[in-house]
């Protein structure tokens, strides 16, 4: 039903103007559909109404998720002011918990966290974290197959830990959006048979993604016998990682957090010397052993802080790579932009 989809509105995104044009920052070659999000969500919320069985997202889940994607196509199609998405996703993030009863997040033996944050404490981070893991799957789309694999890499855990847990509620909902993400990956993933993507996700795409992937961590870390939510943060790692990153970095630029560039993880693994196709399948494969980490940390009960611990060093690695490849990045342009200079005989 994905791939239907997929091919009904291909045709259909010229007249709608939902086209991605190549510009500075992005070097695909001509227009490109953006109506992958749009296809996923449509065989995700179509067959999730005919599916039996015990299903956890409520009203409130598919009114949010509906919410987002409607936003991210009115970005594709009008490139909305970026205020004014935060503003509309913080007021979406506030009526998914709400709606769901989500925001106790549990923290397992590192009981102490959640009395320091407080109930209200606990809300904002919830907030924070859908509103922040939105955009970093936003940040995430911008190599062939990279945001919608990446997505796979996590709900694949998601599912595994949601059997674990007995969260019976969550394996349908989580094995159909598998089942639409690769409808769509047919036509966005690099392979031998495909030589670049002829869909994109777009925001509309993106954006509901790391929403929902936000809202299905909370539920498995809802509550007081919820799963710890530093060890399910392992599963979103590094995404998260990237934005936070990527957005210390342009403010120590005097930039805007949210204004576009070239630094993104992906964006420097391809300046080292990396095919599109090898970056993404790269961080795909590092996004999917983080999350077996986070999923045997909770299966084996390992304590909270080595888990705390563990985050901290895949933040440093991150950043080291960073900095090293800006570097090099810099020095390549230094020289190619220094004048040759001839001997005069």
């Amino acid at each position: 039903m994905s791939a239907f989809f997929v091919v009904l509105l291909r045709s259909l995104s010229v007249p709608l103007h939902l086209m991605d044009l190549p510009d500075h920052r992005k070097i695909h070659e001509g227009a490109i559909p953006l109506c992958g999000g749009i296809a996923i969500f449509l065989a995700f919320a179509g067959i999730s109404l005919l599916a039996s069985g015990p299903m956890a997202c409520g009203p409130g889940f598919w009114a949010a998720t509906l919410l987002i994607v409607g936003l991210g196509v009115a970005d594709d199609r009008f490139a909305l002011p970026a205020r004014f998405r935060f503003g509309a996703q913080v007021l979406i993030a506030i009526t998914l918990i709400s709606a769901e009863g989500l925001g106790q997040v549990s923290f397992g033996d590192l009981l102490e966290l959640g009395i320091v944050f407080g109930p209200i404490g606990l809300l904002v981070l919830s907030v924070a974290f859908i509103v922040g893991l939105i955009n970093a799957w936003n940040m995430l789309d911008g190599v062939d197959g990279l945001a919608g694999g990446s997505a796979v890499a996590a709900l694949v855990w998601i599912l595994l830990l949601s059997l674990h847990a007995g969260a019976e509620g969550l394996v349908v909902p989580v094995a159909l959006l598998l089942a639409a993400i690769g409808g769509f990956l047919i036509f966005n993933l690099r392979s031998p048979w495909r030589a670049r993507a002829s869909v994109y996700l777009g925001d509309a795409g993106s954006t509901a993604l790391g929403g929902i992937i936000a809202y299905l961590i909370l539920c498995l870390s809802n509550g007081a016998e919820g799963l710890a939510f530093q060890s399910l943060l392992w599963l979103v790692i590094i995404p998260v990682v990237d934005t936070l990153s990527l957005m210390v970095r342009r403010m120590l630029d005097h930039r805007s957090p949210m204004s576009a560039d070239r630094r993104h993880l992906h964006h420097l693994l391809i300046d080292t010397g990396f095919s599109p196709a090898a970056t993404s399948y790269v961080i795909v494969l590092v996004s999917f052993l983080c999350g077996g980490v986070g999923y045997l940390g909770l299966v084996f009960n390992l304590p909270g802080p080595v888990m705390v611990i563990g985050l901290v060093f895949v933040a440093i690695a991150h950043t080291a790579f960073v900095l090293a490849a800006e570097s090099a990045t810099r020095r390549r342009v230094h020289r190619a932009a220094r004048p040759s200079i001839k001997l005069q005989m």
